[in-house]
């Protein structure tokens, strides 16, 4: 089911190659221990 998310997705990186494909951007961004960008804002404190 890739690209299962693209028309959902709110990652201003369109041209990356993960953009719609939230598993494999979750599985990216957990190896570099970094949240994915549509969670950035939850991960804040304010």
């Amino acid at each position: 089911m890739a690209g299962c998310n693209e028309q959902n997705c709110t990652c201003p990186k369109a041209d990356c190659e993960r953009h719609g494909k939230c598993c494999e951007c979750i599985k990216f961004h957990r190896k570099k221990e970094n949240l994915v960008y549509c969670l950035r804002k939850l991960g804040t404190k304010n």
